[in-house]
């Protein structure tokens, strides 16, 4: 049984050096790989055998490894399996690269090898260039009762796991991988942790997915810390991703979210996701956190945190400066993406609760171009559920192109805001937004979706709600007082400062509120500190002014 009473995991600072010199040394056994090493290759690692407390330190070689493998290990919270990249003096971390990768000799058990489902059928390898999974090719495996559990990922470069590369299968064919591919790949796998890895150019950084065949066959508590996670994606569509996860309980913390090729910088469709102290750059979204899929036992869905996200404490920024963005077509219009994608029935329809960010917008273009900072449910009018809201306090909208027209919510007719405690708003900002009422459209009671052609109804609720705000209106215009332009810290003359940052206005049930208080800052180039207020109250957004 899982232990979900305390969620999120505690604030804690996160190194902002990516050096990891030093190996591992494992409870049970310990495979050292590189050279002079046990292992020259990871070509021969027992990666399928791998038990409770094993580790296995990949060290650091001028030249890419290039060997894709299965894990299945079932780790337990005192026994992790560590694969343990070891940097070099100058914190180069070792490279496992997709491109012409042979599939490790233990993969090949079996008549078809790992993941195969037949002869002619490589099953999931090609998607994967780290594969957890639970079974080889005999379909005889307790695949309903048989999760790999407790496995950390760290210390790594991932790359070149992409649709237009090859590798060789079990079989020994060169085979190309397949569309989605990732360079972290899971079926199913319950308490993973990536922390200090680069992942890029793949076209899923990492993908895990949660069909919950069985009530104990889901993926689970999948936690990413201080990774630099970037370029990933696939330029001609928009549906790989920097990050693709479903599971129960997801936590993002300390990374450096770059931009991705067409897709998201982060796709979440989990249940109490916490976004917290990130540098996330935008790509078509920043952040999509919406709906699960595919779950037939709807583990995900059943947890009573299913409804709510947490984003906090992070820079997000949507910049046309940027070189997946550079142009007006490019940029994320809707950068903040709450509710669902897939099926209104199992839209998120509680609270995105917004708390202590700086969320940046910067363009240069001299003709009248808009943005929107939220997305509530579907996309364009699709809002099932009244109750799906964001609830934001204590940020910096920074908007720094005067003829650039800001709105909060991306539709004339749905959605919801709430703005409580102070927040900075520029001055941009359409007055006719705040004076809007949320309409509501028929719809079919069994799956909620639309009946047309739509007749709408205007509710007396207000889109956005402003009882409980106090707004700080202000030039936001690259040349303005208020942010340092590069680092993004309120100056000494800022009007952010001490003006104090409200948390969630409650806590549903399966939370804990004492980890949700917003405690650190990113550091750059990953990594946590702890925020040491200066004044006499925290200040706006990100970071503590200088």
């Amino acid at each position: 049984m899982e232990d979900d009473s305390i969620w999120p995991p505690a604030f804690k600072t996160l190194s902002s050096s990516p050096c990891a010199t030093t190996p591992l040394v494992g409870s049970n056994k310990t495979y050292n790989v590189g050279p002079g090493k046990t292992y020259t290759e990871l070509t021969d690692v027992p990666w399928l055998s791998l038990q409770a407390g094993d580790v296995v330190n990949i060290f650091y070689r001028s030249t890419p490894y290039r060997t894709k493998f299965g894990l299945r290990a079932q780790g337990t919270a005192a026994k992790p399996v560590y694969i343990n990249g070891v940097t070099d003096e100058s914190c180069n971390r070792p490279v496992i690269d997709g491109e012409n990768a042979v599939t490790a000799t233990d993969a090949k058990y079996g008549t078809n090898g790992f993941g195969a489902y037949s002869s002619t059928d490589d099953g999931i390898q090609p998607y994967g260039l780290i594969l957890i999974y639970w079974k080889g090719d005999e379909m005889t495996d307790a695949r309903n009762y048989y999760v790999p559990k407790y496995i950390t990922i760290q210390n790594l470069k991932l790359t070149n796991a992409r649709s237009t590369k090859t590798f060789k299968n079990a079989r020994g064919l060169t085979k190309s991988y397949l569309s989605g591919v990732g360079a972290i790949y899971a079926v199913r796998v319950q308490h993973l942790t990536v922390e200090n890895c680069e992942i890029t150019e793949n076209d899923n950084g990492v993908f895990t997915n949660t069909r919950g065949q069985s009530t104990s066959d889901y993926s689970s508590h999948i936690i990413f810390r201080r990774n630099k996670i970037h370029y990933n994606g696939n330029s001609t569509h928009s549906t790989e991703h920097n990050l693709y996860i479903q599971a129960k309980r997801t936590l993002y913390e300390g990374n450096f979210l770059g931009q991705a090729r067409g897709g998201a910088t982060l796709k979440d469709r989990s249940s109490g996701t916490v976004v917290r102290y990130n540098y996330i750059q935008s790509s078509i979204r920043a952040l999509d956190l919406v709906d699960s899929e595919e779950e037939d036992n709807k583990i995900v869905r059943a947890d009573p945190l299913y409804d709510y996200a947490w984003v906090y404490g992070n820079a997000i920024v949507t910049d046309i400066n940027l070189p997946l963005s550079n142009s007006a077509s490019l940029l994320a219009s809707r950068p903040i993406h709450f509710g669902h994608d897939k099926n209104p029935l199992n839209t998120r329809k509680g609270t995105l609760f917004y708390y202590g960010n700086t969320h940046v917008h910067r363009t240069n273009i001299s003709q009248f171009y808009y943005t929107n900072a939220f997305q509530v449910g579907g996309n364009d009018d699709d809002y099932p559920y009244l109750t799906a809201q964001v609830e934001a306090s204590g940020n910096i909208f920074w908007n720094d192109d005067g003829s650039t027209y800001w709105y909060f919510i991306a539709s004339n007719r749905v959605g919801r805001l709430s703005l409580k405690g102070t927040n900075y708003v520029p001055t941009n900002w359409d007055p006719a937004e705040k004076g809007r009422y949320v309409q509501t459209a028929k719809r079919n009671t069994a799956d909620m979706s639309m009946i047309f052609p739509a007749t709408w109804t205007t509710t007396t609720t207000k889109m956005i709600d402003l009882s409980a705000a106090t707004l700080i209106v202000g030039d936001t215009r690259s040349n303005s007082p208020q942010l340092n332009a590069t680092t993004l810290v309120p100056t000494a003359s800022s009007p952010v400062l001490n003006k104090g940052i409200n948390g969630p206005s409650f806590t549903p049930t399966g939370a804990t509120a004492a980890n949700l208080v917003l405690q650190g800052e990113y550091t750059s180039p990953i990594g946590i500190k702890t925020r040491v207020m200066k004044g006499t109250a925290m200040d706006l957004g990100a970071f503590e002014g200088s």
